[in-house]
């Protein structure tokens, strides 16, 4: 029984501490997402000081104030300690980088002005066909105006 509960626990744990990195990015930086939580979690098990945790989230593009990444890096650490690294495992470090990337596909899109301009007229046809398919907006792309009878 004690089997079934450990991973339950260390999934609550794990979940505890995302929430804290989610309210921690919210009060620090004015949103809190939690995917952005679990990348920056992740990020800063695999980082033993403040430095290095800096650079990782700065190779990234997370620039962010000295003071918040170490109190990220005390929080994670105080609930998720760091895997420590051996020497092979510094030198597999080197080959996980590509894996990394692998892992993690949706950040390593880059956003150029085109790929941002796709996006947002995705979500506007997306935002169309909605309103369309909930009878907001006719095909000429003005409100359906509905005359009712008042008795």
């Amino acid at each position: 029984m004690s089997q079934t509960k450990e991973p339950s626990l260390k999934k609550l744990e794990y979940l505890s501490l995302v929430s804290k990195v989610c309210t921690e990015l919210e009060s620090h930086l004015g949103f809190g997402d939690k995917v952005l939580a679990e990348f920056i979690t992740e990020i800063c098990r695999k980082c033993e000081t403040v430095d290095e945790f800096d650079s990782k989230l700065k190779e990234n593009g997370a620039e962010m104030p000295d003071y918040f990444v170490r109190t990220l890096l005390t929080i994670i650490h105080a609930i998720l300690p760091p895997k420590t690294k051996s020497k092979s495992d510094k030198e597999a470090s080197k080959k996980d980088d590509n894996a990394e990337k692998l892992s993690f596909p949706a950040l390593n899109i880059g956003d150029s002005k085109d790929r941002v301009k796709e996006l947002e007229r995705e979500i506007e046809m997306e935002a169309r066909e909605r309103r369309k398919r909930d009878g907001e907006v006719g095909d000429d792309g003005e409100r359906d105006h509905r005359d009712r009878d008042v008795d």
